[in-house]
Protein backbone atom coordinates (compact mmCIF):
# COMPACT_ATOMS: atom_id res chain seq x y z
CA UNK A 1 0.00 0.00 0.00
CA UNK A 2 1.14 3.83 -0.72
CA UNK A 3 1.86 6.14 1.87
CA UNK A 4 -0.32 8.79 2.06
CA UNK A 5 0.55 12.55 2.97
CA UNK A 6 -0.76 16.13 3.04
CA UNK A 7 2.02 18.66 2.80
CA UNK A 8 1.10 21.71 4.86
CA UNK A 9 2.91 24.21 2.81
CA UNK A 10 0.11 26.87 2.30
CA UNK A 11 -2.68 25.68 5.08
CA UNK A 12 -5.47 28.25 5.84
CA UNK A 13 -7.13 29.24 9.22
CA UNK A 14 -9.92 31.24 9.92
CA UNK A 15 -11.72 32.16 13.33
CA UNK A 16 -15.10 34.47 13.15
CA UNK A 17 -18.23 35.16 15.72
CA UNK A 18 -20.27 32.73 13.90
CA UNK A 19 -20.15 29.65 11.96
CA UNK A 20 -21.59 31.59 8.86
CA UNK A 21 -19.15 33.65 9.53
CA UNK A 22 -16.22 31.82 8.61
CA UNK A 23 -17.04 32.02 4.54
CA UNK A 24 -15.81 35.69 4.56
CA UNK A 25 -13.62 36.35 7.88
CA UNK A 26 -10.17 36.98 7.00
CA UNK A 27 -7.52 33.95 7.23
CA UNK A 28 -4.43 34.17 9.25
CA UNK A 29 -1.71 31.67 7.04
CA UNK A 30 0.53 34.42 6.98
CA UNK A 31 1.03 34.56 10.20
CA UNK A 32 1.05 30.98 11.29
CA UNK A 33 3.95 28.68 12.09
CA UNK A 34 1.95 26.19 13.51
CA UNK A 35 -1.52 24.54 13.70
CA UNK A 36 -2.44 21.71 15.63
CA UNK A 37 -5.90 20.06 16.90
CA UNK A 38 -4.29 18.27 19.76
CA UNK A 39 -6.57 15.05 21.52
CA UNK A 40 -6.76 14.84 25.25
CA UNK A 41 -7.53 11.57 26.14
CA UNK A 42 -9.04 11.19 29.71
CA UNK A 43 -9.20 7.99 31.70
CA UNK A 44 -11.10 7.55 35.19
CA UNK A 45 -9.68 5.13 37.65
CA UNK A 46 -11.62 2.51 38.73
CA UNK A 47 -9.97 1.56 41.82
CA UNK A 48 -8.62 -1.90 42.99
CA UNK A 49 -11.40 -4.09 45.13
CA UNK A 50 -10.59 -7.75 46.58
CA UNK A 51 -11.44 -9.24 43.25
CA UNK A 52 -9.15 -6.96 40.74
CA UNK A 53 -6.54 -4.56 40.55
CA UNK A 54 -7.14 -0.89 39.57
CA UNK A 55 -7.88 -0.32 36.19
CA UNK A 56 -9.22 2.46 33.93
CA UNK A 57 -12.01 3.28 31.52
CA UNK A 58 -11.48 5.90 28.68
CA UNK A 59 -13.87 8.83 29.01
CA UNK A 60 -14.44 11.58 26.25
CA UNK A 61 -11.28 13.03 24.38
CA UNK A 62 -10.95 16.72 24.83
CA UNK A 63 -9.40 18.59 22.35
CA UNK A 64 -7.01 21.59 21.74
CA UNK A 65 -6.18 24.31 18.88
CA UNK A 66 -2.67 24.65 19.32
CA UNK A 67 -1.33 27.58 17.63
CA UNK A 68 2.54 29.13 16.73
CA UNK A 69 2.63 32.00 15.03
CA UNK A 70 4.59 35.48 14.18
CA UNK A 71 3.42 38.35 16.35
CA UNK A 72 2.05 40.60 14.51
CA UNK A 73 1.01 43.65 17.00
CA UNK A 74 -0.12 46.83 14.59
CA UNK A 75 -0.76 44.47 11.50
CA UNK A 76 -3.97 44.77 9.54
CA UNK A 77 -5.91 41.94 10.59
CA UNK A 78 -3.40 41.00 13.40
CA UNK A 79 -3.61 37.79 15.05
CA UNK A 80 -1.84 38.78 18.11
CA UNK A 81 -4.61 42.11 18.40
CA UNK A 82 -7.41 39.10 17.24
CA UNK A 83 -6.07 36.55 20.07
CA UNK A 84 -5.59 39.56 22.84
CA UNK A 85 -9.41 40.93 22.53
CA UNK A 86 -11.25 37.75 22.52
CA UNK A 87 -8.97 36.21 25.05
CA UNK A 88 -11.72 33.61 26.92
CA UNK A 89 -14.39 34.36 23.94
CA UNK A 90 -16.03 31.02 21.75
CA UNK A 91 -15.24 31.48 18.27
CA UNK A 92 -15.34 29.46 15.10
CA UNK A 93 -12.79 28.49 13.78
CA UNK A 94 -11.43 26.13 9.98
CA UNK A 95 -8.09 24.68 9.79
CA UNK A 96 -8.36 23.91 5.70
CA UNK A 97 -4.85 22.08 4.52
CA UNK A 98 -2.95 22.29 1.36
CA UNK A 99 -4.69 19.38 0.34
CA UNK A 100 -3.03 16.12 -1.63
CA UNK A 101 -0.07 16.48 -4.13
CA UNK A 102 -1.38 14.98 -6.34
CA UNK A 103 -5.09 15.79 -6.45
CA UNK A 104 -5.61 19.17 -4.47
CA UNK A 105 -8.43 17.50 -2.12
CA UNK A 106 -7.83 19.47 0.91
CA UNK A 107 -9.23 18.49 4.24
CA UNK A 108 -10.82 20.94 6.82
CA UNK A 109 -11.44 20.51 10.55
CA UNK A 110 -13.86 23.06 11.77
CA UNK A 111 -15.28 23.50 15.43
CA UNK A 112 -15.45 26.11 18.34
CA UNK A 113 -12.54 26.84 20.54
CA UNK A 114 -11.94 29.19 23.72
CA UNK A 115 -9.65 32.08 22.93
CA UNK A 116 -5.93 32.17 24.84
CA UNK A 117 -3.68 35.89 23.73
CA UNK A 118 -0.45 34.95 22.76
CA UNK A 119 2.42 36.61 24.39
CA UNK A 120 4.52 40.15 23.74
CA UNK A 121 7.97 40.25 23.18
CA UNK A 122 10.75 37.42 22.28
CA UNK A 123 14.42 36.78 22.46
CA UNK A 124 16.53 39.76 22.61
CA UNK A 125 19.52 40.20 20.41
CA UNK A 126 20.00 37.02 18.00
CA UNK A 127 17.53 39.12 15.78
CA UNK A 128 14.73 35.99 15.24
CA UNK A 129 11.49 36.93 14.67
CA UNK A 130 9.40 37.29 17.93
CA UNK A 131 6.59 34.49 17.64
CA UNK A 132 4.11 33.21 20.07
CA UNK A 133 2.41 30.16 21.24
CA UNK A 134 -0.79 29.65 22.47
CA UNK A 135 -3.30 26.42 23.20
CA UNK A 136 -6.85 27.05 22.73
CA UNK A 137 -9.22 24.97 24.43
CA UNK A 138 -11.84 23.43 22.26
CA UNK A 139 -15.74 23.48 22.77
CA UNK A 140 -16.27 20.30 21.63
CA UNK A 141 -14.94 17.85 19.42
CA UNK A 142 -13.74 19.03 15.69
CA UNK A 143 -15.56 17.77 12.86
CA UNK A 144 -13.29 16.66 10.41
CA UNK A 145 -14.20 16.65 6.85
CA UNK A 146 -11.21 14.49 5.40
CA UNK A 147 -10.07 14.47 1.68
CA UNK A 148 -11.08 11.80 -0.67
CA UNK A 149 -8.15 11.74 -2.73
CA UNK A 150 -4.25 10.98 -0.82
CA UNK A 151 -1.23 11.59 -2.38
CA UNK A 152 1.36 9.29 -2.83
CA UNK A 153 4.31 9.89 -0.90
CA UNK A 154 6.46 7.80 -3.19
CA UNK A 155 5.50 10.53 -6.35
Amino acid sequence: MARKAIILNHPEVTFADTQAGLATAPTFECQLISAVITPAPVYNTIPATGCAGATQSPGRTGFSLDLTWLTDWGATDSLSQFAWDNDGKAVWFRFTDDGSAAAGAASTAEGQAYVAAGGFGGTFGDGSAAQTTASWPCVDKPAIAANTVAADASA
